[in-house]
């Protein structure tokens, strides 16, 4: 399991239309759908109900999308220098990210 695949679960579920998810991440409809069958099988859990007119999220689609969002804020967090710099640093930092 890799970040982009969390990403690409929470577009889906944001979009409820593969080709529109797809486009956000600017990748093909085929691909972007193999990582969200590929995260499906790591987890074991269907996480969207698949129709030729319409996708919805399941319940444990559900669960899985808010946890990837917590996860993922929680990267964002721990990646951003002004987290971790001191405060004459974080001035700095602020000031150059504009």
């Amino acid at each position: 399991m890799d970040f982009q695949s969390l990403r690409y679960a929470i577009t889906l579920a944001e979009e409820l239309h593969f080709g529109r998810a797809a486009q956000r991440h600017y990748i093909g409809a085929q691909p972007f759908g193999r990582h969200i069958q590929e995260l499906e099988r790591e987890l074991g859990v269907r996480l969207f109900e698949r129709t030729s007119r319409r996708v919805t999220v399941t319940p444990a689609g559900a669960r899985v999308v808010a946890e990837a969002r917590a996860i993922l804020a929680a990267v964002d967090a721990l990646t951003d220098p002004r987290r971790w710099a001191g405060p004459d640093e974080a001035r700095t930092l602020t000031r150059s990210r504009k």
